[in-house]
């Protein structure tokens, strides 16, 4: 059987996207605050978060230097949940992320800077199986028929007032009706169930029904092997034994699966982003560092990275980069 997986294979390439905008004009060179907190004993920039991110952070380092002589880089990036408490203490640039900041997180960064951090995104995330960050998927057994969700039909099945309890509730009929649904999926603390939470039912808890995993991995092992399971994690680690399901947003819209175009476009209802946070107002070095990471050029070390995470469309990056036009004020919200 052909199974979603296959027709993931098929879009693990990003559609291109650096040579349809236009080239960044040389800018003018930047140093960073001669009293900035953010620096090391020596003087180098410090730059906290992500560790999936490194071979990006390291080229666009190695770019920005290209065009500034006297900045140094020191990217320290053990993991994501580095990065906020590193913004927030004022010890990092920049906070590139694999997911957003929590609410405890929002709300120990007001508590000590008394305002929001901007958040820019750079990239969708990857396909590619080698990869930390993929986008997020609902996932059966391969053999399951049932052909597609919509978010509303998520919210049924795994919050906690949902109602779904047996596959005929999500339309499947004959011997599969009466079948009771097994829930599962990423541990409700965790980043990816958040992300879920945030996007299918924001305000409600998660059913005391699922089943949650450390990862996403985990997840679809456990899937394949209990044909009454529906599971979500990250679709770049989905294996022939399940089938990923085209979601829609809303009832009545066309189910989309998790395509590179389809992501690229944000027409996927799961896509997920790489993010870097960042203080107001920004200063100088760091609205020019973002200002790169958004251009071709940097769109550019993206598409090139070996974990296939994918670029900005232009018309993303346009809209990113304004945003870092609005990052002169100190409060406020992106």
């Amino acid at each position: 059987m052909k199974t979603a997986l296959a027709a993931l294979a098929l879009t693990l390439a990003a559609p291109a996207q650096a040579a349809t905008c236009p080239p960044r004009a040389s800018p003018a060179p930047v140093q960073p605050p001669a009293q900035a907190s953010y620096l090391t004993p020596d003087g180098a920039v410090r730059i906290t978060g992500y560790n999936d991110m490194r071979g990006l952070i390291e080229a666009w380092d190695t770019a920005f230097v290209a065009a500034n002589p006297a900045v140094r880089f020191a990217p320290d990036l053990p993991s994501t949940r580095s990065a906020p408490p590193a913004l927030i203490a004022g010890r990092s640039a920049l906070a590139p992320m694999g997911a957003e900041f929590t609410a405890a997180d929002l709300a120990a960064y007001r508590r000590a800077v008394g305002s929001t951090p901007l958040v820019i995104r750079v990239a969708h995330d990857s396909l590619d199986p080698k990869a930390l960050s993929g986008p997020l998927g609902l996932i059966v057994a391969a053999d399951n028929p049932l052909a597609s969700l919509t978010l509303p039909q998520v919210a049924r099945l795994f919050a906690a007032d949902g109602g779904a309890r047996t596959w005929g509730d999500l339309g499947l009929t004959g011997a599969w009706a009466g079948r009771p649904i097994h829930l599962l999926g990423i541990k409700p603390d965790a980043a990816l169930a958040l992300f879920l939470q945030a996007k299918a039912f924001p305000g409600r808890p998660y059913s005391p029904a699922l089943r949650g995993f450390g990862h996403s991995t985990d997840v679809v092992a456990a899937v394949a092997k209990d044909p009454d399971a529906i599971g979500f994690g990250a679709v770049n680690v989905a294996t022939p034994e399940v089938k990923v399901l085209p979601l829609a947003a809303a009832a009545g819209r066309s189910p989309v699966a998790p395509s590179g175009e389809a992501l690229q476009a944000g027409r996927y209802p799961l896509d997920r982003q790489l993010l870097i946070y960042a203080r107001r107002p920004l200063d100088p070095l760091v609205r020019a560092y973002l200002s790169l990471a958004l251009s071709c050029e940097g769109q550019a070390i993206i598409a090139a990275d070996p974990l296939g995470y994918i670029p900005l469309t232009p018309a993303q990056a346009r809209s990113e980069r304004a945003k870092l036009r609005r990052g002169h004020a100190p409060g406020g919200g992106e």
